[in-house]
């Protein structure tokens, strides 16, 4: 349960009057993402990530354009990459790691949600997706892990956290404020619609 998770529970309670912008399907080819010392690709820089697009994008949702997204699949090759339309609506949901670190990107946001789990937990949870999901071994996930994902989240996640205005404990369910969210999405509907 995560991001993902979370937008699912706002697409069943709001259904079409949402779009979902999702940052992982902007992930730079390989031969364009930074190695570490030992020649791992690191996925977990912002630098990962083609800005320009992300940038270019969203001007076009905002200017009431429709744009087409390649879902990524991280590292699955047996996942066929499939293609899909965004059209704009009432609500634009940016999912993604980085949201609040880009400025282009924090500056459009009316409201900024920052979803926060134990550590371990984290970890438990990536070992399972990863491995069932994206083809990992569980030694590359824990490298990943302690090379990558670590020290990205302590450089440029855990710096917004207080700055969010909502922070959703996600430990073994989602706490209450995923109910205050709902609320806020619901008052900016209905701000819109009068």
């Amino acid at each position: 349960m995560g991001k993902t998770t979370l937008i699912n529970l706002i697409k069943q309670e709001l259904g079409d009057t949402i779009t979902v912008f999702n940052l992982d399907n902007y992930y730079l080819p390989k031969d364009q993402q930074v190695r570490d010392e030992n020649g791992v690709i690191n996925f977990d820089l912002p630098s990962a990530l083609d800005t320009e697009r992300i940038k270019n994008d969203l001007q076009k949702l905002r200017n009431g354009e429709s744009i087409e997204q390649e879902v990524y699949v991280f590292n699955n090759p047996n996942k066929d990459r499939k293609k899909i339309t965004l059209e704009p609506s009432s609500i634009l949901i940016i999912e993604g790691l980085f949201v609040m670190h880009y400025d282009f990107v924090r500056e459009q946001l009316d409201y900024s949600v920052y979803i926060s789990a134990p550590q371990d937990l984290q970890l438990r949870r990536r070992l399972k997706r990863d491995m069932e999901e994206r083809n990992y071994t569980k030694e590359d996930i824990l490298y990943q892990w302690n090379k990558h994902v670590l020290p990205s989240y302590e450089s440029f996640l855990l710096p917004y956290k207080e700055k969010a205005d909502l922070i959703i404990n996600n430990a073994e369910e989602f706490d209450s404020n995923v109910k205050v969210l709902l609320n806020v999405i619901h008052n900016c509907t209905q701000l819109q619609e009068n």
